[in-house]
């Protein structure tokens, strides 16, 4: 059995190898999948840095379309030069009216959700969109550094945090070049959902900004669950922790239950002390486990994939440790088999265990020492014996079966049997004993179970002893008794007889009892001889698909 267990080795250390292998391909993969993560949220987090500075860029342009307005210009100017608490109706009025006319002529893709016109004490003039400021006569803006800058001659941007997060952008409205500017013109966009949708639409990136420890506004792109940017609200608190995000204002690469990978960038200006920000997000391209790569792996992927050399290795490898085990297993193992069929058949009294290898020799061997030992000790019964095993061949039996009886088809040219055996006949003749078996000892003349098979009863059997006549018995019908029961069950053994022979298809033309009876008498009176039995008790059996009769001497 060397080569089979040296091929479940084989397969063992192969199947080892190939676990190891893709528990090291799923480490690696991840592994490589976490870099490239972190390098395409650094990636995402600069571009939408970069769309926010040339939004901002473009917007401002829009705004010079309000500060050339020479009614916006000539009013913010009036309204600078008035020290009241509040600007001038007239300079409201104007201003507003001409804020709503421009804003009109502006693209939809361009317009600003508020705009603030602010004179040059930094009050807001007119406004449009900020609903907030209704009705408000002391509403500024002149503290934010971004119009402060504007005022003073400037283009900014910046974030601003009013009743929500704004990106803002300002530039100065000129009326006399010889003096500082007569006002500033102010555009806000609400950083809402659907700037953050068509930003991210834009730029590819998966976004939220947030502000004051909560989101106020996601984006992503097709195929991105924006739901699962909400998880970042739990991450928050321990941003300010992160000393690259306290000091550069971008945070390292954070997974968020080991479903999001993250990256934190502070938004400059007014929102950068505010804690706002906004932060990227990358589903991370990993596996869970060496059966991950069926699930993430896709049809292009399976095609690539050489089938043809996997099968035909798999059908290689079975076809080996099948033949492995022909070789080893089941040729052994026929020929074992066929050894114990002779064996059990009579065609040979031992095992040979040269023919046999391995571990098939030594069952070999120990079965022909149990043999051995069992004919030492006079036998045991182990099937059941005819009469032609315990008698041999006996002058006087047809062949069939235990025996057969003239008028049967199977021995159609057996001597018609006499009616009634003479009295020179009816005198046992000594039956030749079978020669002892190689290997097992000779039994002695007096010995128990001399002659017999194994498979006899051992007790009750025995010779004669010396000098002591074989037991008479009346002649049939001579009397009541012993022979009448005798011959009732014969009668009984002559009809389980017949009934058995029909069973096995066996011909019964012929067969009539009163022969049935001579035999019986002929093989009772030798086993009474013999074994110094007082009686003998008949029973029928099938033996290789035919009725037989087993004898049973019965010493009483």
């Amino acid at each position: 059995m060397l080569l089979s267990r040296f091929w479940y080795v084989v397969l063992a250390m192969l199947l080892g190898a190939a676990a190891f292998v893709l528990f090291l391909a799923t480490s690696m993969y991840n592994r490589a999948g976490a870099r490239a993560m972190g390098e395409g949220l650094s990636a995402d987090g600069q571009v939408v840095s970069w769309y926010l500075k040339d939004d901002a860029r473009q917007r401002s342009a829009q705004l010079i379309k309000f500060a050339l307005n020479q009614d916006i210009a000539k009013y913010l100017a009036k309204s600078s030069e008035s020290e009241g608490a509040h600007p001038p109706s007239e300079a409201k009025e104007k201003v507003g009216a001409a804020l709503r006319a421009v804003n009109d002529k502006i693209d939809e893709e361009f317009r600003f959700d508020a705009v603030f016109a602010v004179d040059q004490h930094g009050r807001v003039v007119a406004h449009l969109g900020y609903e907030q400021a209704s009705g408000m006569d002391d509403f500024e803006l002149g503290g934010y550094p971004v119009v402060a800058d504007a005022l003073h001659g400037n283009i900014r941007d910046d974030t601003l945090v009013l009743d929500r997060l704004y990106r803002v952008v300002a530039r100065p409205v000129e009326f006399d070049l010889g003096q500082l500017p007569a006002g500033a013109i102010v555009g806000a966009r609400i950083i809402d959902d659907r700037f953050a949708r068509e930003l991210s639409s834009r730029t590819g990136a998966a976004v939220a900004f947030y502000t004051r420890g909560t989101r106020v506004a996601s984006g992503a792109p097709e195929g991105f669950d924006r739901s699962q940017l909400d998880q970042i609200v739990s991450d928050l608190p321990s941003l300010e922790e992160d000393e690259e995000y306290r000091e550069k204002g971008r945070s390292n690469i954070r997974t968020l239950a080991k479903s999001l990978g993250v990256q934190y960038t502070r938004l400059p200006g007014e929102g950068w002390e505010l804690g706002a920000g906004f932060a990227v997000g990358r589903l991370p391209s990993n596996v869970d486990g060496p059966m991950g790569f069926f699930k993430t792996a896709d049809d292009k992927d399976k095609q690539k994939a050489n089938i043809p050399l996997v099968v035909g290795l798999a059908f290689g490898a079975m076809f080996l440790g099948l033949l492995f085990t022909v070789f080893e297993h089941s040729r052994p193992l026929w020929v074992f088999r066929r050894e114990a069929q002779r064996l059990s058949k009579g065609e040979a009294d031992q095992m040979q265990p040269s023919k046999f290898r391995g571990v098939y020799r030594k069952i070999a061997a120990d079965l022909n020492d149990g043999i051995d030992v069992v004919a030492a000790k006079g036998g045991v019964p182990r099937r059941a014996a005819d009469l032609k095993e315990v008698l041999g061949d006996l002058p006087a039996e047809p062949q069939m079966s235990a025996f057969s009886f003239p008028g049967d088809s199977e021995a159609p040219n057996s001597p018609p049997m006499p009616s009634e055996p003479s009295a020179a006949n009816a005198a046992p003749k000594p039956m030749p004993k079978a020669p002892p078996r190689r290997g097992a000892p000779a039994p002695s003349p007096g010995a128990p179970g001399a002659g017999l098979d194994m498979t006899m009863p051992s007790e009750g059997v025995g010779s004669p002893a010396p000098g002591r006549p074989p037991p008479r018995r009346p002649a049939p019908g001579g009397g009541d008794g012993p022979v009448s029961s005798e011959v009732a069950e014969w009668r009984s053994v002559y009809e389980e007889f017949v009934a058995t022979k029909k069973q096995c298809n066996e011909n019964i033309e012929g067969f009539t009892y009163e022969k049935f009876e001579q035999t019986l008498k002929k093989n009772r009176d030798a086993l009474v001889t013999r074994h110094g039995a007082k009686r003998v008790k008949f029973s029928v059996y099938i033996k290789e698909g035919k009725a037989a009769l087993k004898a049973s001497p019965i010493k009483e």
